[in-house]
């Protein structure tokens, strides 16, 4: 592992454990520097406290998952792990935040105009209020020059944490991993997306 102790990562926001169980998948976010020669990448490391505890002193099970499953996806984009003289380094955060989601009662009446005073309608109706406790996931990937130490991407997916993935978090990461770098457009060595290569 490489220690990277002047690369600072944040999330952007509210945005940016990504977990769900939804068929749409979690909500994606990325972004990249325009003036980053990705042709120049071919090799890639990641940074000594990626999937660490808050004392970074050991790795977490989420952490060495997560870490597993990045590596796959750049391997299969032709990048090799080299830890000592990495072209790419790669960081990444994890955390879950508990969130409330509420609506007040509405009234719904008065607008029967319709009926014009040809008979008696009823005074209207109340939709209940509600109150929504959850869990929000968030899943940063960080791509960072170890040469120039500069972030070239970063790809973040959020959602909830339901507890279908709570029971089965191996293919819960493996998919937030997934549905991030399926945002990744670039190949080991290659200037140009991908999208653009394959395009007649």
């Amino acid at each position: 592992m490489i220690r990277l102790g002047t690369v600072k990562f944040a999330l952007i926001g509210a945005m940016a454990m990504v977990l769900t169980a939804c068929a749409s998948g979690p909500r994606i976010y990325t972004d990249v520097d325009p003036a980053a020669d990705f042709g120049q990448f071919r090799t890639f490391a990641f940074v000594e406290s990626a999937g660490k505890d808050a004392e970074a002193t050991y790795k977490t099970l989420s952490g060495q998952r997560i870490e597993d499953a990045i590596n796959q996806a750049m391997v299969s984009r032709g990048y090799q792990l080299d830890i000592h003289h990495p072209d790419i380094l790669i960081n990444f955060h994890l955390k879950t935040v508990e969130k409330t989601r509420s609506s007040p009662p509405v009234y719904y009446g008065g607008y029967y105009g319709y009926r014009s005073g040809m008979y008696v309608g009823w005074p209207g109706y109340v939709e209940p209020g509600y109150v929504d406790s959850y869990t929000e996931g968030t899943l940063s990937i960080d791509l960072v020059d170890r040469r120039t130490r500069q972030m070239v991407w970063e790809g973040t997916a959020v959602a909830r944490v339901s507890s279908a993935i709570r029971e089965n978090p191996d293919a819960a990461v493996r998919n937030a991993v997934a549905s991030i770098f399926a945002h990744y457009p670039y190949r080991a060595g290659i200037s140009t997306p991908y999208e653009l290569m394959t395009q007649p």
